[in-house]
């Protein structure tokens, strides 16, 4: 049975080719989505390390602030006594 085919009637090996190729057009989406995935993700761990160095930074800054004060606080008493102790 070998009958024409109207124009712009659809067979069935048309239909198959076309899921072909929309299986592969899906699965190459799902790569780029899992890719755009991975990315983000070690986004966040780097961004995650910055805040983390960031605080630690701010941490030693702030522990070597109360240090020079501590210090000048002792120098200050330092001189004091010496001070006192030269006028006597």
């Amino acid at each position: 049975m070998s009958a024409e085919l109207a124009p712009g009637q659809v067979t069935t090996a048309d239909l198959y080719r076309e899921l072909v190729g929309l299986r592969g057009d899906v699965s190459k989406v799902l790569i780029r989505q899992e890719r755009v995935e991975l990315v983000n993700q070690l986004a966040d761990q780097i961004h995650a390390d910055h805040e983390n160095r960031i605080r630690a930074l701010e941490t030693a800054r702030a522990k070597l602030v109360g240090a020079c004060l501590a210090g000048s606080a002792v120098m200050g008493t330092a001189a004091g006594w010496i001070a006192i102790g030269l006028h006597h």
